[in-house]
This record gives structure tokens, C-alpha cells and sequence, in this order.
């Protein structure tokens, strides 16, 4: 595995402990950005990290449920669930899909009268934190993509992984939302002024560049607030653009794949299983993949750090 600061302590033990520092910086092309970016994936095996990730998020995947259906229970909003999983049906292969669906509605009806109560604050709760800890695993995955160690308080790095857990939470939920009650209360709107007909299509020409935006965002606090580098906050960035490509190219072609084939022939019973783990798999790859695209980038531009660096001032210092 690739030890953390590694390149500098080698180039001190060559120099004598004076580290050279690039005073110019060449920013990359599209060719030469790839082919870095995915030899840097193999050096700070990214795969290995995906497979940590696709372990936490399986076993976070349904404590988070819990935590979004005691959420709906509490504000009443239970029967939003089915319409919700419509939506994600568009984006998972169908054995995946089907497979959530018949849990998560069997969860909601065992938890239908779901209330502000101290067990459902504890089964809340514990689900978060469930859910936290796939995210601190990218943290982990992320400050080997910078090369930088992990010394914030540990605190602050369970504080963050919360945080994350619920402002990503927050964006993917309410995406969905906006795309399932959008309609309604658009066209209501709408009706009021006399656009009824003109909303609809304007509806259906932006929703899906609406969800896009709101993706690109949850990653863009993913890749500034995972790493423990100081960076400027970028609402988009080239990493988090190719993510979200890679994302949707890929979820069409696995969706093409898994219902053109027959998965249960080799995994039998267990194929719904296998299918959702190789879907988070590769989910998880494209997002380190996305953030190792940003850390090359911000080592070949004026204003960037080098591998290894926090801050754009360690350089200038050594």
C-alpha cells in the first residue's frame, strides 16, 4: 500500500533532507490527465479501497434505511416511499431494484407508526452512525489519494463523516423528492398563473439537469471535506464532473448488462445480493477515481500543492 508522504521522505533521503521544490508547474492535457490520473489509481490502490467501501455501505445501506423511513414515519410522509423507489429503479439494474424495493417496503410497514420516540431516537441515531462509517472509509481512501496523513481530532473526523453522511443524504433525498411532489406542486403553481401546459414541458426539459446539479454538489462536498487537505471549495470540479459521467455511463451499461443475462445461474439465490454489491463496487471505484483526477490536476496548476502538502504554503517552506 502507498505510505502516505512516501515521495518526500525519499527525495529527503537523497538530498540530505533538502527536498527540492518545483518552482514551475505544466498543466496536463486531456491524454496525458487520464493516463496519469489512472496510473495514480493503481499506485494508491483505489480498488482495494473501493472493496472497504462497498463493505461498510452494504452493512450501512440498511441502517441508513432505517433512518429514512423513521424520518418519513415521523413527519407522516410514508407513502412518498413507493414513489421513491420508482425513481431509483431507473438508475439500478431491476434485480438490485426489486431487491431493495421488498425490503425497504418491508421495513416501512413494520415501522409504519414510526414516532418522536427515545427508541426511535436511538434506532435513528445508530443508523447514522452506521452510515458514517462508509464515509469515513472515503476519508481514509482520500488522504492516500493527497499522500497526507490523518491528524485531525478524531472528534472532528467522526463529526465530519457524520455531517456527510447526512448533507449527502439530505441532496439525494430531496432530489428525488423534488423529481416525485415537483410535478404537483409546479403544476399548481402553474395553473395559478396559467402555465399548466408551458410548466410541463419546461418540467420535463430541466428535471433531470436539476438532478445532475444536485449530484455534482454532493460530490463537490465529498471531495472538500473528505481529504484532510486545505483546498478552496469548488461547486463543480473536473473530477466530480467525470464521476458523475462515469456514474450514469456505467449504471446504464451494468442496468443493460444484469437484465440481459442470467445472473442467477451462477449466483442462484444470492444473485440479487451479488448484483447490489458490484453496483456499489464500481459506484465507490468512480467516486475515489474522481477524486484522484482532482488531486493530479491540483498538482500540475499554478496555484495547486504537491502530493503530500496540506497547504499551498508547505512547498514554499521546505
Amino acid at each position: 500500500m502507498k505510505i502516505p508522504g512516501i515521495h518526500y521522505l525519499r527525495k529527503a533521503e537523497q538530498t540530505g533532507n533538502e527536498v527540492p521544490v518545483p518552482m514551475t508547474r505544466r498543466r496536463l492535457g486531456t491524454v496525458e490527465l487520464l493516463k496519469r490520473t489512472f496510473k495514480e489509481v493503481g499506485e494508491d490502490h483505489l480498488a482495494a479501497f473501493a472493496g472497504n467501501l462497498t463493505y461498510k455501505a452494504l452493512f450501512a445501506l440498511f441502517p441508513f434505511a432505517v433512518f429514512l423511513l423513521s424520518l418519513l414515519g415521523i413527519f407522516g410522509s410514508s407513502e412518498l416511499l413507493p414513489r421513491l423507489l420508482e425513481q431509483a429503479e431507473a438508475v439500478l439494474p431491476a434485480a438490485a431494484a426489486d431487491f431493495l424495493s421488498n425490503q425497504l417496503l418491508g421495513i416501512a410497514e413494520s415501522n409504519a407508526e414510526t414516532r418522536f420516540t427515545v427508541g426511535a431516537i436511538i434506532s435513528i441515531s445508530l443508523a447514522l452512525w452506521g452510515v458514517s462509517g462508509a464515509f469515513r472509509s472515503v476519508m481514509e481512501a482520500l488522504n492516500v489519494v493527497y499522500e497526507v496523513d490523518e491528524d485531525r481530532p478524531a472528534w472532528k473526523v467522526y463529526l465530519i463523516s457524520i455531517l456527510l453522511a447526512l448533507g449527502v443524504a439530505a441532496l439525494l433525498i430531496s432530489s428525488l423528492v423534488l423529481v416525485v411532489v415537483g410535478p404537483q406542486i409546479g403544476g399548481a403553481i402553474a395553473e395559478a398563473v396559467g402555465l399548466g401546459s408551458v410548466f410541463q414541458t419546461l418540467w420535463n426539459i430541466v428535471r433531470f439537469p436539476v438532478l445532475l446539479l444536485v449530484v455534482l454538489f454532493a460530490f463537490a462536498l465529498i471531495y472538500y471535506f473528505a481529504p484532510n487537505v486545505e483546498q478552496r471549495f469548488r461547486w463543480v470540479s473536473p473530477g466530480s464532473i467525470v464521476a458523475v459521467v462515469l456514474w450514469l455511463l456505467f449504471s446504464l451499461a451494468f442496468s443493460l448488462y444484469v437484465n440481459n443475462s442470467d445472473l442467477g445461474a451462477t449466483y442462484g439465490s444470492l444473485a440479487s445480493v451479488a448484483i447490489l454489491m458490484l453496483y456499489i463496487y464500481y459506484s465507490s471505484l468512480i467516486v475515489l477515481v474522481g477524486g484522484e483526477m482532482n488531486q493530479v490536476i491540483e498538482e500540475h496548476i499554478p496555484e495547486g500543492k504537491n502530493e503530500g502538502e496540506k497547504t499551498t504554503n508547505e512547498g514554499a517552506t521546505a
